[in-house]
């Protein structure tokens, strides 16, 4: 089997990472059987300030029509508009609805969760990555009478609003959240699914049902699919027990599954969990279509070309693109070959208390993955 993967290397030290996973990657096709040819684009924020060049639609629809699945390396979104980003970009592009976090404490690693061990520290977050507040529904109003027009267009959703507003007293700003049947019910699906897919017999979903009457929209669609997975257990939490619970009793949890700012929120506290960001991977995945994994740390341009930065969120995100794209054994073999090398303490970057290397760490997890190789 042969598949075609786009890669954004990115800013900062988004191309070293990106390079020691492909390296990972590349061992794993030769161990396993399958191909992987990798086209390279070179568009990021550093690329922007050089050239001025955005990301065409023209090269999204050459991915479209020809690759498998995007990887991304780090990019500095500092230096550019949020909705001119790489990464929204390309998830705007692909519908990418649903952004998937493991969040799983690893051996060897503190959590700052006392007496939390990497068997209590082990789930997924399932985030809606498209709709509620983050939908761009926003304006500002000066004191008096305005008049605005706002325009929505999601694949799951297109909306016009007409807005007559008379603020007294005070300029206002405002922000809608807006969720759609659609968006909610495709989220829902998919994390029934994957619960059953993973054998997980239990999901959490999270909200605010009881002060914001969006989320009373947010149960139905959830109690509406779940009659097609009666073999899977589920609960409603609000994101108050939810923040607690995460702290006092993470081992909780199996799959958790939020609207986009909730689960935004819920997955940067799991990355405090894990112990590190160094350890923080992302899919943002379209179940039928093409999906882009990251890390989700930053760039970090001071310290690009050193070679110090630990390159696991990178090769985690690598493995969960191998997942995706139907090499399931792959995955996995690297996820245990980084909890192998982490456990041996043998090999330590400079935030593990160590001295090696982002290429002696990614040669490590790929020297232990040919180990353990059957």
């Amino acid at each position: 089997m042969k598949y075609k993967i786009a890669v954004f290397p990115g800013d900062g030290v988004g191309p070293e990472l990106i390079n020691e996973g492909i390296k990972v990657i590349e061992k794993a096709a030769e161990l396993d059987k399958f191909e992987v040819e990798w086209t390279k684009h070179p568009h990021g924020a550093e690329h922007y300030a050089e050239t001025k060049e955005m990301l065409e639609e023209k090269t999204l629809k050459e991915i479209k029509s020809s690759c498998s699945a995007i990887y991304c390396g780090t990019f500095d979104n500092s230096l550019m508009e949020a909705d001119k980003s790489i990464s929204n970009l390309i998830k705007r592009y692909f519908d990418q609805f649903i952004s998937l976090r493991p969040i799983k404490l690893l051996p060897s690693i503190e959590s700052p969760l006392s007496n939390k061990t990497h068997e209590d520290i082990n789930f997924d977050i399932i985030r809606e990555n498209t709709e509620d507040f983050y939908i761009g529904a926003a304006g500002r109003t000066k004191n008096g009478k305005n008049r605005q027009k706002l325009e929505i267009d999601k694949n799951a959703c297109k909306i016009r609003f007409g807005l007559d507003i008379e603020a007294k007293g005070s300029e206002i700003a405002y922000q809608i959240g807006i969720l759609s049947r659609k968006g909610c019910e495709r989220v829902v699906k998919y994390a029934f699914q994957y619960a059953k897919n993973n054998n997980n017999k239990k999901l959490t979903f999270v909200d605010k049902a009881n002060l914001l009457d969006i989320y009373n929209f947010w149960r139905e669609s959830i109690e509406r699919v779940a009659k097609e997975y009666p073999e899977i257990e589920f609960e409603f939490s609000l994101v108050d027990a939810a923040v607690m619970n995460f702290i006092r009793q993470p081992e909780r949890y199996k799959v958790v599954v939020a609207p986009n700012m909730f689960g935004d929120i819920l997955s940067n506290l799991g990355a405090v969990m894990q112990g590190s960001l160094a350890f923080a991977a992302r899919g943002n995945i379209n179940p039928e279509g093409i999906s882009m994994f990251e890390p989700i740390h930053g760039s970090a341009a001071k310290l690009k070309g050193l070679g110090i930065i630990n390159p696991i969120a990178t090769i985690w995100a690598g493995a969960l693109m191998l997942d995706n794209i139907g090499q399931s054994k792959s995955c996995q073999l690297i996820l245990k070959a980084i909890e192998a090398v982490l456990k041996e303490e043998k090999t330590r970057t400079q935030d593990l208390g160590g001295n090696n290397s982002t290429q002696e760490m990614a040669d490590a997890i790929a020297d232990k993955f040919i180990e353990m190789h059957d």
